[in-house]
């Protein structure tokens, strides 16, 4: 296997999980929240920092290739890079299981109150009256009775 094959191959990686992360922040991409009922977290948002990580890690490898030692400001360079590798393969990894509130985007966050209110389309089809009422494991509601059984229910001793 050649040098060049596994950073072309990471770095492959890495441009598809920045460009599916983008377009999943700013909802372009949504089919990765067909993940969420393998991992609680946010995989498709973490995506974005795991190729963040993975890019960082080619130029890390390309200054070392180049040389840091003897010149500072490349060193200083370096450091802060791998500062970006590590916060970004932290949240990457983390986020697969838990984003925080201020990283998520706006569509996330209106969607999750959505849900908690239960004004999410699903919700409102459970709901009496929606077309999955009574499905779905959801009991139908008993019909209301009328005055001659509410009459003959209040005699009984």
């Amino acid at each position: 296997m050649n040098d060049w094959t596994p950073m072309a191959v990471l770095g492959a990686m890495s441009a598809v999980l920045i460009v599916s992360g983008v377009l999943a922040y700013r909802q372009k991409y949504v089919a990765w929240l067909a993940l969420k009922s393998f991992l609680p977290g946010w995989p498709g948002l973490a995506g974005l920092y795991l190729g963040m990580a993975f890019a960082a890690i080619l130029v890390l490898k390309s200054m070392l290739d180049i040389g840091v030692e003897g010149n500072a400001v490349l060193a200083l360079a370096y450091l802060v890079l791998f500062a970006v590798f590590a916060l970004s393969l932290a949240i990457g990894i983390i986020g697969m299981f838990w984003l925080p509130h201020f990283l998520l985007p706006r569509w996330v966050k209106e969607m999750v109150d959505e849900i908690e209110r239960g004004e999410d389309p699903l919700s409102r089809d459970l709901r009496p009256g929606g077309r999955l009422h009574g499905r779905l494991g959801v009991p139908k509601t008993m019909p209301e009775p009328n005055r001659r059984q509410r009459r003959e229910g209040r005699r009984k001793p």
